[in-house]
Parts: C-alpha cells; structure tokens; sequence
C-alpha cells in the first residue's frame, strides 16, 4: 500500500518523534547525504579499510575499529540501520547489528556487557540463518564458560539456572542461552553485575581467543553461502552514554575493545573527540554532521531546505500547515528549518512543541510559540552557566579561534548548544542566540 503522510494533525503528531530511528524500509525516510556538505560515505568506507568504488571486486579487511560519531539526534541511529543494509552483502560483510539501548542499559555500560551481547547476537543471527556450526569449533567458548562459573558463585548460579549443565552437548543453542542469561545478568542483575564482570574481565583473553576462533569459521561459513566474506558489528546507542561512561568505554578501555579481531563500526558521540584527541589517538573515525542549511556566510541553502522540508512533509501533509511557502517565498516550514539549525531532532522537537499549541494545523503562531518553548528549554539548561559560555559562543559565531578541547566545548556540543557542520565549522543553535545571556555577550563585543 502506498504510504501517505498523515492529514489530520494528532495523527501527524504521532510520526514526530525523533528518539526512534527509522528503519531503511520506512517510507518516511529521507536520504540527508547531499545535505551534510562534502560527505562521501566512502570516505567512512575507506576508513574501515576497503574502497567500495572497486565493488564488486573489493578487497576487505581482517579487523578494524571505526567510529561512527555526530551529535544525538543528528541522524546517525537512522543511517547505521541503512549502512547495516547496504554493507550486508555476498561481495562485503555478514552484518551484525546491536542496539545497546534495547540489549543493554547504555546509562551503566561496560566493554564485557557489550561482548557477552555480541557473542549472543552472532550466534542468534546464525541460527536464524540456519547455519550450523561444528561443535568442535563451540567448545572453547563453553570451556571458557565453565572456567568462569568456577571462580564465582554468580556465575555457578547462572549455570545452575541454565538447566542445561556444562556437560551437556554443544551446539548454538546452548551458547546463545548461555549469552542470554550472562547479557540479562548485565542488564539487570544490579546486586551482583560488579562481580560479573570482574570475573569475565580476569578471564577476558581466554573468551577473546575462544571468539576469535568462532569468528573465523563463521567468515568461513557465510562465505561459502555467499551470506558475507567478512563478519561486521555494527554497533549503535553507545552515544548514548555519558562523559564519563564514554570516556572508560572508548578511551580507558579501547585496548580490550581492539583485543577483538572483527570489523566494528561504533556509534559514539561528537563531544569525545573533543576530549584531550585521546579518542581519536585510539580510532579511525567518521563524523556525520548536521545539514547545512546555510553556509558560514549565513546564505540560506536551497538544497538543504528542502532535505529538511521532505524531512517534514514525510511525517505531516502539506495541508497541515497553514502557509507551507517554498524557498523562494519563505513560510512556516522555512521558520522550522531555520531554528531547527539543521538538526532533523531539533525540527521534530519544534513541530512536537508547536503541536500543543495547535488545533487543526500548524499556524505562524503555534509555530513560533513551539519556537518560543524550546528556547525555554534552552534558557533552563544554561541558567547556572555564567557568562563565559555565552561569549565563548558569540565568538565561535564569530570566527574568533577558541580552545575546542575545553569542558564547555564539550559541554556545549553534548547538549546540542553548539552545531559541528562539515568542512570543520561550528555554529551556535538558533534558539540559543535568542537568550538574554547571548545578547548581552553579543553586544559587549560589538561595543
């Protein structure tokens, strides 16, 4: 059935949330890569380690760790999913693909959480795709399991509650039970998560060995089936953690997560590289940037006012909005996009904050009312900040040279106060260039 986008604004409403990212097959999809300024993804290809423009003759990598970053919201959950899609082929990757925000609590997340759920998903994903694996090529990941419910009652407890015991015949059935119950013991179990993982860290060579070994004959066996020559993590949500969480998981624990040998493609957000560059001593990396919707000069972009108006007339006909306008006549759709500053999760944010206010269809006045609530939003946030980070923004504006590795940097780009755009410029958020604080910065500069 062909989709149509809603007519009736509580249905539209219903499509305005942002926090879910779009699978490759929602119609409501929209390709954003022309709108990010000079973004190649085979450049992001090129640093995992191969080069699609030679496809279907493409030489892959063994293993390789790369970091998919940009600001929450930005898009990059959605394009994951599309990548993971795209990069699923016979000729390239056998794709895995882990959402930590649905697998995993990604507010209290560790490397061993993240391994025990990658070693489930693999083996779930071979199941599904009915290929058996010998049990010769299974038992050091089960002696590997045996060894650690012996240094540890909660691991004896798993076992016991596994009622499978660890004589019992190996096959992918048991493992991925025995991943199962290790991953929700992470997830959940809180009384006993700090002792799990001391005991999977201290036998962590043994289980990357036995991974490896697993990893190696899967390549092996999805190549023959014309599945994938190579096995790829994709790994999503893991921007979702915070500083310090992100700082351990990527920095201070970023050997054991290289120990593995696969191909791996980390979602991680902007404002670690801005973290004394350790990250990006450690990884290759790839940034998606906002869309450009008007270049450092601020003249407006024609292409990528209408990416963000097709981003929002996929969610809400055109009927819904009182004066939709085009670019060369500017009307409410325009003033979205312009305040959104080229965040796909800051325009949904406006029209959600616009719909409270609205009855039939969005309005100028319900529009710049929902403009007016995210300022607030905004104000709130940065109340206790004094007036240091406001003129650090009046100059950011203004092309002055700042330390972009300082902690209001990176506070400022956490918390979407501060746009990265590409060709490695930055912008203040629309909204936030209406506070009083910036005002007043703005103007003591230019006095």
């Amino acid at each position: 059935m062909k989709y149509t986008p809603p007519k009736k604004i509580a249905e539209a409403a219903r499509q305005l949330d942002f926090s879910q990212p779009l699978e490759y097959n929602d119609p409501r999809y929209v390709d954003t890569e022309k709108g990010r300024g000079a973004l190649d993804y085979n450049q992001l290809y090129k640093k995992m380690g191969f080069d699609l423009s030679t496809y279907p003759d493409v030489s892959l990598p063994e293993s390789g760790h790369t970091l998919f970053c940009g600001h929450i919201g930005c898009g990059k959950s959605t394009e994951l999913r599309r990548l993971s899609r795209d990069l699923n082929k016979s000729e390239l990757f056998y794709v895995v693909f882990i959402d930590v925000e649905e697998e995993l609590d990604p507010n209290n997340l560790q490397y061993p959480d993240l391994l025990m759920s990658l070693a489930k998903k693999l083996l779930e994903k071979l199941g599904k795709d009915n290929i058996e694996i010998g049990s010769v090529y299974l038992t050091s990941l089960q002696s590997w399991f045996k060894e650690i419910t012996i240094k540890s009652e909660t691991t004896k407890s798993i076992a016991s509650e596994l009622n499978a015991g660890v004589e019992a015949k190996v096959d992918i059935p048991l493992l991925i039970k025995i991943f199962s119950k290790l991953t929700n013991s992470l997830k959940i179990g809180s009384a006993y998560k700090k002792e799990l993982r001391e005991v999977i860290k201290h036998f962590f060579t043994d289980f990357a060995n036995a991974f490896h070994s697993l990893i190696g004959v899967v390549e092996r066996e999805t190549e023959k089936r014309l599945l994938g020559r190579r096995v790829l993590f994709i790994v999503d949500g893991t921007d979702k953690m915070s500083r310090e969480d992100g700082v351990r998981f990527f920095i201070e624990d970023s050997n054991q997560l290289k120990c593995i040998r696969a191909n791996f493609l980390y979602c991680t957000p902007i404002h670690l590289f801005y973290t004394e560059n350790q990250v990006q001593q450690r990884f290759k990396h790839f940034i998606l940037p906002m869309i450009k919707i008007a270049g450092k000069d601020g003249t407006k972009n024609k292409e990528c006012y209408e990416i963000m108006r097709e981003i929002v007339l996929r969610r809400a006909d055109i009927s819904l909005f009182e004066t939709p306008g085009t670019f060369e006549n500017p009307g409410i759709i325009d003033k979205v996009i312009e305040y959104s500053g080229g965040s796909p999760r800051e325009l949904m944010k406006i029209l959600e904050n616009a719909y409270l206010f609205a009855k039939d269809k969005f309005t100028e006045e319900t529009i710049m009312n929902g403009i007016d609530k995210l300022v607030v939003e905004y104000k709130r946030m940065l109340a206790f900040k004094d007036s240091t980070y406001f003129k650090l923004m009046v100059d950011i504006d203004s092309g002055i040279a700042v330390d972009m590795g300082s902690e209001k940097v990176e506070y400022l780009l956490f918390n979407l106060v501060l746009f990265e755009y590409n060709e490695y410029w930055w912008k203040s958020h629309p909204v936030v260039r209406r506070l009083e604080g910036y005002q007043m910065a703005l103007k003591a500069k230019e006095d």
